[in-house]
């Protein structure tokens, strides 16, 4: 093996290593924002106790400079409540800690007190706070 394929080899592996280290640290500060709290997925028919739906469009809305308002800044709920998310736009949303992709729909119970928050796109504030109590 030449040289100059060692050190090729070497770099390649250097960059493998360089973007797993980041991708963990992005997952790492991802998270940062939950302080305890924490949530479980429900089914599909289970009714949910605060539902919001994105309609088609929205995307479209904000790249025009129009002010969407979908999710409030901050919701107060009680362990065992649910949250239900409709996805019906084609783009996908982070809101607060919830990743929500293009026509799909979140549905979680909230299992354990604390504060869950995190960026939102589909609000004036841009964060989503989540305060769950017993």
């Amino acid at each position: 093996m030449t040289t100059s394929r060692i050190s090729r080899i070497l770099a390649s592996g250097a960059l493998v290593l360089a973007f797993t280290a980041t991708a963990a640290a992005c997952g790492t500060s991802r998270e940062s924002g939950i302080g305890g709290a924490e949530s479980s997925p429900i089914g599909s028919k289970d009714p949910a106790t605060y539902e919001y739906k994105v309609p088609f469009g929205t995307g479209n809305k904000i790249d025009s400079g129009e002010v969407v308002s979908i999710m409030p800044q901050t919701l107060d709920v009680k362990v065992g409540e649910s949250i239900r998310i409709v996805n019906d736009d084609i783009r996908d949303y982070m809101i607060g800690p919830f990743f929500v992709s293009a026509g799909q729909t979140l549905a979680m119970r909230f299992t354990h007190e604390g504060t869950i928050k995190g960026v939102c796109q589909i609000n004036p504030e841009g964060e989503f706070i989540i305060n769950v109590s017993v």
